[in-house]
């Protein structure tokens, strides 16, 4: 019988190496991983207004400001009106950022799909497998 505590101990730093290995494998363009992860984040639920940026990504709205100026600096971001309220503005990723999260997004599938593929049909399988079931784990 499987000892659970140990097998989410050893699940937990598998997940996390390769976490690691492949935030390394994104191009080398100057950008922050707090600055990449706010960019994803507009990209995915926004437009957005700095303060919900600063929620989702945990981190002071001072911090959360600075991140969104250089993303605005680097044309990635771009702000707009907030359709609810005047006195607020929207942050929405522009065109260059979509192109920069795609960039990121093919760079680390292109690693991972090559280290996939020195594997036998087995593994592959059982990652097919696992993956299903590391989904489910993170829905509950």
């Amino acid at each position: 019988m499987t000892d659970n505590a140990a097998l989410a101990s050893e699940l937990r730093l598998a997940v996390h190496r390769l976490t690691r290995t492949l935030r390394n494998q994104r191009p080398v363009d100057g950008l922050s991983l707090s600055q990449l992860s706010a960019l994803v984040t507009i990209w995915r639920e926004g437009p957005l207004r700095a303060g919900d940026v600063a929620a989702r990504e945990g981190v002071k709205p001072p911090s959360a400001t600075r991140v969104l100026a250089a993303l605005e600096a680097l044309g990635l971001i771009s702000r707009g009106p907030d359709p609810t309220d005047g006195r607020q503005v929207t942050l929405a990723v522009t065109p260059a950022g979509s192109a920069r999260i795609d960039e990121d997004i093919k760079a680390r599938d292109a690693w991972l799909a090559q280290r996939l593929s020195v594997l036998g049909d087995d593994d592959r399988q059982l990652l097919e497998r696992a993956v299903a079931v590391l989904k489910q784990l993170a829905e509950q």
